[in-house]
């Protein structure tokens, strides 16, 4: 075999590892080019991740603040709740004592409500014998001023004898004279 043949078999297998060599390494660029690509994504994934990884703690310390606002709210209104139960517990009790009290109070308004009718009446007839007392009164003042006019009248006129009776129309329990007629009007006062 002769140089020659040596040296294209030496150029075809320098050719052949270079193409060889060439084709690897586009190969491994496009594989290179593709974990570039890969590694951008997994990169812009991270930057995202780390971002909402960020955002989740803001909102775990919001979640956090609130928790411990409504937790201090809570105790607020468990003691503003005990403070409404405690009232309203004394609002029954005094709730009840009114009750008590009106029931009582209830009562004594029957009891004065009876006495005041009673006392109604009472003052009715009362007044109607007062009103009979002022006719019987009123009768009495007529007769008096009547035996007035008669006393003072001349004992001539009645034919009265002074001497024996001294003005008296019955005395030792007969009459003085003869019949007298006394009337006796009510007055209207």
């Amino acid at each position: 075999m002769s140089k020659d043949v040596i040296k294209n078999l030496g150029l075809i297998l320098l050719l052949s590892v270079a193409a060889f060599s060439m084709v690897k390494y586009a190969s491994e660029l496009k594989a290179k080019l593709q974990l570039q690509d890969s590694l951008k994504q997994a990169q812009s994934e991270v930057a995202a991740l780390t971002q909402e990884k960020q955002n989740l703690l803001q909102e775990i310390r919001k979640e956090k603040e609130i928790s411990e606002l409504l937790a201090a709210k809570n105790l607020n209104l468990k003691a503003y709740s005990k403070a409404s139960n405690n009232r309203l517990t004394r609002l029954f009790r005094d709730h009840a004592k009114t009750q008590k009290e009106f029931e009582e109070a209830k009562a004594r308004f029957a009891v004065l409500k009876a006495e005041n009718k009673a006392l109604i009446d009472s003052y009715r007839r009362s007044y109607m014998e007062n009103e009979e007392y002022k006719l019987k009164l009123s009768w009495m003042v007529e007769l008096k001023k009547s035996i007035q006019e008669l006393k003072t009248q001349k004992p001539q006129a009645l034919d009265l004898d002074t001497d024996k009776n001294k003005g008296f129309l019955i005395k030792d329990h007969r009459s003085t004279s003869d019949k007298i007629k006394i009337e006796v009007t009510p007055s209207n006062n």
